[in-house]
């Protein structure tokens, strides 16, 4: 689990990584094979020459004195010494080190291999099997140390390039899918992105011109049910019109059977109202600067009920007005059908997002009841509605990147609150 939780979540880090990873196993590969190939052979090699060379040098200290043995080779240019040298090897040498290893086993007795320095170089000291010590130094020249340095850095350039030419290539296919993901939002409501993607990985490019195929195909489908649903609308409010216009005209009826079939009317025509608000849900209104708080006004104006308000001057915000004026309206058609005065309508700042709460003291919800409450056609069989008004609110509130939460009202009731950060 840690080391999931340390792992890149983002297709570009995820590539990287592996790429990373990939170059450092080759790394790792390419010197155990070096070190195989390569440095182990020459050591075989160097090592049984050393070995030949102390034989040839044993049996010369055996058969001259061993004074003339070491003049022999201090004139053909070897350093010799009698005590044994200091260990002052080098930290990183791996061939010196290879050759250490190896002579440990293969040399004969009486024999040592010492790495260390000699006067002007690192060297291999040869310690020879005679009756007076003796320790012959093989140089071993600091400028193919300087080249092994300048390998290993030529090495890890190009690694270094290789990995910055293919994080480039994945920084190429990541973009495009992190562009894709956040156009995905709109793409789903139906709306077209504002651009379309033109470079990066022809799949990539093939699964925006789907998408964006697809919204347009979910946009006119949005469209077609919205007309036949106004359509529909006009069909069934015409012949209301009549029964109401007939039931205004009929003599010596009940006034209260008069205002009973006028409340029935209105109801079904405030139903079919939220019908045609769910259906369309604000797709075919642009988003525009507007004034949170102006809107606001404008619902309570419009409600029968007293409302206690606190509203700021104005509150700026980019949204669809019309889709929040209903908001705002279902929320107070909600609190004074199903809850009790007083009613109070809030609207304040939280954080980068405005909070319009909606009080009363009526009977509540319970947490399940107000999970109910948010789906569609869930209503109150004894005081009606359509089931929508708070579906309604929550799409809303999704469209301007907000939510919806209901919760009890101490020390009973409702409280609504609408977050909104704007379209």
């Amino acid at each position: 689990m840690i080391v999931r939780s340390l792992l890149p979540r983002s297709v570009f880090g995820q590539l990287a990584l592996v790429i990373a990873l990939t170059l450092a196993g080759a790394g790792v590969l390419a010197v155990l094979l070096g070190r195989e190939m390569a440095t182990r052979p020459a050591a075989e090699q160097l090592l049984r020459a050393m070995d030949g060379f102390a034989d040839v040098v044993e049996e010369l200290d055996r058969t001259q004195s061993h004074a003339r043995a070491l003049q022999l080779l201090r004139e053909a240019g070897m350093e010799v010494r009698t005590e044994p040298p200091p260990d002052t090897a080098p930290r990183v040498a791996p061939f010196m080190r290879e050759l250490e290893e190896q002579a440990r086993g293969n040399l004969d007795p009486g024999r040592e291999v010492r790495l260390g320095r000699n006067a002007s170089a690192n060297a291999v000291w040869l310690k020879l099997n005679t009756a007076s010590p003796m320790w012959v130094s093989f140089a071993y020249d600091r400028r193919g140390q300087g080249m092994r340095r300048f390998s290993v850095l030529l090495l890890a350039g190009c690694v270094l390039l290789v990995w910055l030419a293919a994080a480039y290539f994945a920084r190429r296919l990541a973009m495009p899918l992190r562009q894709l993901a956040k156009a995905a939002p709109d793409i789903v409501r139906g709306d077209p992105p504002e651009a379309m993607l033109t470079s990066g990985p022809r799949e990539v490019s093939e699964l925006a011109r789907a998408l964006t195929d697809a919204s347009r195909e979910v946009r006119a489908a949005a469209e077609e049910r919205a007309f036949m649903l106004a359509g529909i609308s006009h069909d069934l409010r015409t012949p209301l019109t009549r029964v109401q216009f007939a039931a205004e005209l009929l003599p010596d009826t009940d006034p209260e059977l008069r205002a009973g079939i006028r409340r029935d009317i209105e109801e079904i025509d405030a139903i079919l109202t939220q019908f045609i608000a769910y259906a369309r849900d604000g797709r075919d209104e642009i988003s525009e600067s507007l004034d949170l708080a102006e809107i606001c006004r404008n619902a309570v104006t419009a409600s029968a009920a007293a409302w206690e308000t606190e509203l700021p001057e104005s509150a700026p915000m980019r949204g669809r007005p019309m889709a929040l004026l209903r908001a705002v309206e279902n929320l107070l058609v909600n609190a004074q059908r199903h809850g009790a005065p007083p009613y109070a309508l809030r609207l304040r700042r939280e954080g980068e997002a405005w909070r319009i709460e909606v009080s009363d003291h009526g009977p509540g919800l319970t947490a399940e009841a107000a999970e109910r409450a948010r789906q569609p056609f869930v209503h109150d069989s004894q005081n009606g509605g359509s089931g929508l008004g708070l579906a309604i609110v929550d799409r809303v509130a999704h469209q301007h990147g907000g939510q919806l939460r209901l919760t009890p009202n101490s020390p009973h009731g409702l409280r609504a609150v609408l977050l909104l950060r704007g379209a």
